[in-house]
Formats: C-alpha cells, structure tokens, sequence
C-alpha cells in the first residue's frame, strides 16, 4: 500500500525506531489458463516449496485457515505508481506481507495481483519474481487492471455491463472457494476483485469467512499525520470496490486501519544493508526495496511503516491487536485523481457510527512487546534479522 506521506511520518517514525532496534540488536506465475480440474480455473506450479531456514515460531492465530492474497504487489519496480499515471516509487509493503505469510505457513492458496502500486501487468512480474524469492510454489494469478466505474454501467440497449470485471483472480477466487467451501480474504491492495467477484457470484462469496483488509482510519478530515494530510491509497484506488463490499454484502469485514498499520517501522539502515546480505532472500528483499528506501531517505526519514504486513499478522497473532465493533462511513469519489488536500473521499471506522452494519476495527497494539514481535517477524521473515 502507498501512502502519501513523506512529510507527515517523522514523529511517527521517532517514536518506533528505538523499539525496533532493540529487538534487532537482541535477535541474532503465473498460472496456466487451461482447463484441468475446474470449468473455472486450474492453477499450476512447478516451483519447490520454501524452506524457511531462519525461521521463528510465533504459535497462535488462525494461519491454517486457508487464504487469498489479494495484492498490489509491486516491490522491485521504479515508476508508475497509482496504476501508472505517477512517477513515484511504488510501495514496497505487500512483497514482506507476502513473505511473512509464506513464513508463518499460513496456508496461502493463492496470489491474487490488481493494479494499485503500479499497472497490473509490471506488478506481475514483480509478484512472480518475489515468489521465486522465497521459494514458494503458490499460485500468483492476475486480477483488475482498472478501478470499477464510480457508477453502474450499461450500454445504449440496456445490457448490464457488471460481469465486465471479472478477470482471471476473480474466477481463481471462485473456483478456491467452492474447493474449499470457504476460506479468507487478505486485501491489502485495492478490494476491486473481491467487489467483483461478489457482484457476479453471489453464492461463492456468501462462503467467503471474512475479508481482513487494510484500509480506513478514525473519523478526521481529512486524514491527518501529525496535521499533515494524508489519503487512504487502498480506498481512493477504487472507492466503489470497498462501498460495494460495505455496503452491499454482509461478508464479515475486518479494517485494519491506518493507526496500526502506520507503527513498527523498520529502519532504513537496515533495509540498505539487506542489500549486502550474503543471505540470498535478505539480498533480494533489500535490493529490490533499494528504489523506494532511497526516495524515502531523501525526505529525511530514518524508516519505513510496513503497513501491509499489519493484515497478515492479524491472522497470526489477532490477540496482539486492539480492535472494536464500529459502523463506518464512506465518501465515494473518483478513483486516483484524489489528493492528499482532498476531503470528499474518506472512508472512517468508529463505534459512534451506528446506523450502518457492524465490522471490526483494529487500530493499535496491545503493548509494547506485542509491537516488537511484529517487528522481528517481519524482518525474520526476509532473513533479515543480521548476518
């Protein structure tokens, strides 16, 4: 997830790095599209699975459930974020989210990559690179190329043009849901397939067990870090997509808001010399995320938020998160062009909001020890916990 934050994150920042050293300095495909065994989709893979070797146990949570990743996978590329129409430096978050599920064995059934951090197509690459990484042999499969229109479509002769975003992730998603007669969603990009994929079948995504995404915040406006504004990326990616999937289903929701994904930043220092790791999953991860620590680095920031990791540990350790019943509310606006300035896209969490269904919130950890955890699991993940 990219969040426009460069000059809003410095206290932030301050107030988390000294934790996480601490806890450094005390730790030593794509898939065929032919038809096989489903009318649907049917995945294929040849790679070796991934043998963690520095590998740490955390034991709780849910990770045998199994999972999607819906993702906007786009570490390792240069340019073209916000599906190519920026110049910046596409975040890296998704690429450790990635790496912390194929550590902790949650049972990933699936990669599911959509436009967000960059063109759907160039994240591909990235997402197939990133698993050959880390040895794994999940599926990665490509989902939306473009945000839903802000309204219904239909054409001069009143032809219902909705079955128009279903894509090869949405019909993957179908097809593991009637396998396995339901699983979890992790979205940690924009909710663009899971809103199309319960609009065009209804009776698969009835057997979706919850949706854990990473979006929304307290009610502010507009968003604020430290009185810099900000923007929810996921949300303005495609407003429509989360409104469809708040609105207009009852599949259980949990927000990871941006309270807690924002906390247990990694220093930059450690990032750059991942990047010398004899280490071949640490080298990996620091050079690919070389582009984006050098664009942050240049805003004098000394680390970097990995917000999207904050999804994939609450199905690992749900218990270290502070998380409440709330309704939410929602301003839907045009996907992309939304800037930080902006207030008439918003999408808040909050228990005063009672007029709407109620989902969970998370925006917090329960304690200083259960942010250090979550900390060194993410850098144990990508070996990146020293040489």
């Amino acid at each position: 997830m990219r969040r426009h934050y460069w000059t809003a994150v410095r206290k932030l920042i301050a107030s988390s790095v000294g934790l996480l050293v601490s806890v450094v300095l005390c730790s030593n495909v794509s898939v065929a599209q032919t038809a096989a065994r489903s009318p649907l989709y049917a995945p294929s893979d040849a790679v070796d699975p991934f043998v963690q070797g520095k590998e740490e146990s955390f034991p709780s949570g849910n990770r045998r459930e199994p999972v999607i990743l819906s993702t906007d996978l786009a570490m390792g590329l240069t340019t073209g974020n916000r599906n190519g129409i920026a110049t910046s430096v596409p975040d890296i978050d998704d690429a450790y989210a990635f790496a912390l599920a194929v550590a902790q064995r949650v049972d990933l059934r699936g990669v599911v990559v959509t436009m967000g951090n960059s063109l759907v197509k160039p994240s591909m690459v990235t997402a197939r690179a990133t698993r050959r990484a880390l040895r794994s042999r999940v599926p990665v499969v490509q989902g939306a190329d473009v945000w839903l229109p802000v309204l219904r479509q239909e054409d001069t002769g009143g032809a219902d043009l909705t079955d128009s975003c279903v894509n090869d992730g949405v019909r993957f998603m179908v097809d593991q849901l009637r396998r396995t007669r339901g699983l979890t969603i992790l979205a940690i990009g924009p909710l663009t397939d899971v809103a199309c994929l319960a609009m065009n079948y209804p009776a698969e995504a009835a057997r979706i067990k919850r949706v854990v995404a990473l979006v929304g915040s307290k009610p502010t406006t507009p968003l604020e870090l430290y009185g810099h504004p900000a923007v929810d990326f996921n949300y303005i990616m495609d407003p429509r997509a989360e409104a469809i999937v708040l609105e207009q289903t009852s599949i259980p929701f949990t927000a990871i808001n941006f309270e807690l994904s924002s906390l247990a930043p990694i220093p930059l220092d450690r990032l750059r010399e991942m990047a010398t790791d004899p280490d071949p999953l640490a080298r990996y991860f620091g050079r690919s995320s070389r582009p984006l620590v050098d664009e942050v680095a240049a805003n004098a920031f000394p680390a970097k938020p990995i917000f999207d990791a904050a999804v994939v540990w609450h199905l690992i350790r749900p218990e270290s998160h502070v998380c409440q019943q709330v309704g939410f509310r929602l301003k839907t606006g045009s996907p992309a062009i939304t800037q930080a300035v902006d207030d008439n896209v918003t999408d808040w969490f909050s228990s005063e909001f009672t007029n709407t269904r109620q989902v969970t919130a998370c925006t917090g950890f329960t304690s200083a020890q259960a942010e250090a955890e979550y900390q060194h699991a993410i850098l144990a993940a990508v070996h990146g916990t020293g040489r």
